[in-house]
């Protein structure tokens, strides 16, 4: 299984312009909300500074741009996508809530990013990284552009390591989320997909470790909703 899903995440971005048109509100049913609120986490997390020059990369439709957008410490925030249709849906977005003078969305590879060194604050990273075909070359380009002193934040997935908690998980993610979204998205596979690279991408210490091999540090990781997810931060030191 590892090497199919491997195989496909260099053309991940065509599964999500399929995907694009039910991508939203699938996202919100199938979390049941809780994404709202590991947002709000990962916004705790910015750095104690002002005018935060901030990229997100793997932005999708723009959901944590336009959830730090509201923050009186961000200057700009530019989105970056591989998929351009959820890139134009994230656009009319930014242009619903009126902060098309601060959001910015293009399309843009996290693999290699079209920044100079040195020249952004804060990059965030929400349930894309397990998608790059090569994540610590990702790691490697989001040190690259960051600025000395400053931060990335990198939500995803993660396995939860209380039992029950855990059947549970994977009942829900093997059976009950790629049949719900593979209907109503009217993709094949998508979702099933999406759960496939869940399960084969490392998490916790081990994700701990390729971001060291990146050389960024004062590493944390804080599990979110039972393990189900994580929130990596580190800084260029």
């Amino acid at each position: 299984m590892k090497t199919s899903v491997d195989a496909r995440k260099k053309e991940s971005y065509k599964i999500f312009d399929q995907i694009a048109p039910t991508y939203d509100a699938l996202n919100h049913v199938l979390s049941m909300g809780i994404d709202i609120g590991w947002r709000k986490k990962l916004a705790l997390e910015l750095p104690e500074k002002k005018d935060l020059v901030v990229l997100d990369l793997a932005t999708g439709t723009g959901d944590v741009a336009l959830h730090l957008a509201h923050n009186p410490k961000i200057k700009t925030i530019t989105g970056l996508d591989l998929s351009e249709k959820m890139i134009e849906i994230g656009r009319e977005k930014v242009k619903k809530k009126n902060v098309g003078h601060k959001v910015f969305l293009k399309r843009g590879d996290g693999m290699n990013i079209p920044y100079e060194d040195h020249s952004v604050d804060v990059v965030t990273l929400s349930f894309g990284i397990r998608n790059f075909s090569d994540p610590l070359k990702g790691l490697h380009e989001i040190y690259r552009v960051l600025k000395p002193g400053g931060r990335v934040l990198i939500m995803e997935f993660s396995i939860p390591k209380n039992r029950i908690v855990k059947e549970t998980y994977f009942f829900y993610f093997r059976k009950l989320l790629p049949w719900i979204g593979n209907k109503v998205s009217g993709h094949k596979d998508a979702y099933s997909y999406l759960n496939q690279t869940v399960e084969s991408f490392p998490y916790g210490q081990q994700f701990l470790s390729l971001m060291k091999k990146a050389t960024l540090g004062n590493l944390k990781a804080r599990p979110l909703t039972f393990g189900i997810a994580t929130l990596y931060i580190g800084d260029k030191t």
